[in-house]
């Protein structure tokens, strides 16, 4: 046999072996352990996600993130990094030099391996890495949408509060300011954009981490619409 023709078959034998090996995978999950499933996870960046799914929910809800733990689904994703990415390429190279120490130059059983890891790892590397760059983008576009919420909720409490001190100390004009409420613990910065006698109080919010983003409040202290949000 050819030269050629060998290394042409043995390209043959790592595509066959890339198609079959995870088909017979798919057809022996059911019947394997739950966890031997994260051992050979070509997915394992989906665990690190669930995880960080779990942590933007408690930042939402105002809770302590969990974080990362050693657990048997995190230890996985250690054990697909030395198989993709040191295991793969030390077979594929040992089979190379190895065939190159034979007269025939036949590749041993473990460069097949190697080369069906490292190939699977071409395919999956870049895919993992899009996949953690739109996660973290998402996390951090739900951490913003907290922040948004809770600038919202305090220019209500703020909007409200300026209403009572209008009402019951008749205390607004054109030199009020959010300061003279007295209101502790406010996370954000408050101006007041316009008062228009005691009818109408536009205040507005802002915080220097969103510099882009910032809420305002119509606030008409005798009126039945007391307070309006707009952005």
């Amino acid at each position: 046999m050819k030269f050629s023709i060998r290394r042409f078959n043995e390209w043959l034998i790592v595509v066959l072996l890339i198609i079959l090996v995870p088909a017979l995978f798919w057809l022996i999950e059911d019947f394997l352990p739950r966890h031997f499933n994260y051992l050979f996870n070509p997915d394992s960046t989906s665990v690190l996600i669930g995880l960080a799914s779990v942590d933007a929910i408690d930042m939402f809800r105002g809770d302590d993130p969990a974080g990362f733990s050693l657990t048997r689904e995190t230890v996985s994703i250690y054990v697909n990094v030395l198989i993709y990415l040191m295991l793969g390429p030390y077979l594929f190279l040992m089979g190379y030099i190895k065939a190159k120490k034979t007269e025939r130059r036949t590749k041993p059983w473990y460069w097949y391996a190697g080369a069906v890891i490292c190939i699977g790892s071409l395919s999956i590397i870049p895919t993992e890495i899009l996949k953690q760059y739109v996660f973290e983008n998402t996390k951090a576009s739900a951490a913003d949408s907290r922040t948004k919420d809770l600038m919202r909720a305090e220019l209500a409490e703020v909007g409200f509060a300026t209403a009572q001190y209008e009402i019951l100390e008749d205390g607004v004009d054109e030199l009020f300011s959010v300061d003279e409420l007295n209101l502790e613990n406010l996370k954000y910065n408050y101006t007041v954009e316009s008062i228009q006698l005691d009818t109408l109080i536009t205040l507005m919010v802002s915080n220097p981490d969103l510099p882009d983003y910032n809420v305002k409040m119509e606030v008409r202290p005798y009126n039945r619409s007391l307070l309006k949000q707009r952005n």
